[in-house]
């Protein structure tokens, strides 16, 4: 059976999408997104997140490392600021609670409080544009 979700849940995530991560660099967005999708195996926003960096001119080694978890990116590929929200973006999506803790401070090394609080916006619309996603497929 299909799943039909309702016009007005989608136009309500797609207002969201344009109001959420405002304090982080669009490329960090990205990153963050492709990241999340690659571990919510939603095929559909890993094409999305991987053309939007390349039409920003991210490097196609780049955009093939996050589908690694960020501690096994090459060094140097992405600052230690990336990998720190790479990382939270990971615990904060597949990971044991006990982590985050961990994850958030090594961020808050690299990020403001605001700019935390926008990666974990980033991660949670992501997290909910993958299910709605792959619920539909």
């Amino acid at each position: 059976m299909e799943a039909r979700v309702g016009a007005g849940f989608l136009k309500a995530l797609e207002r969201l999408d344009g109001d959420v991560g405002d304090a982080l660099e669009p490329r960090l967005r990205d990153m963050i997104r492709l990241r999340v999708s690659h571990l919510n195996g939603c095929h559909h926003s890993i094409r999305l997140h991987s053309e939007s960096l390349a039409k920003s001119g991210a490097r196609p080694d780049l955009i093939s490392a996050l589908a690694r978890p960020a501690r096994q990116i090459r060094p140097g590929l992405v600052t230690d600021g990336e990998s720190a929200a790479l990382r939270l973006a990971e615990v904060l999506t597949d990971a044991p609670r006990a982590l985050e803790q961990e994850a958030r401070e090594q961020a808050g090394a690299w990020f403001n409080g605001t700019q935390v609080g926008a990666i974990v916006e980033v991660v949670a619309l992501t997290n909910a544009w993958n299910r709605v996603m792959r619920g539909m497929d």
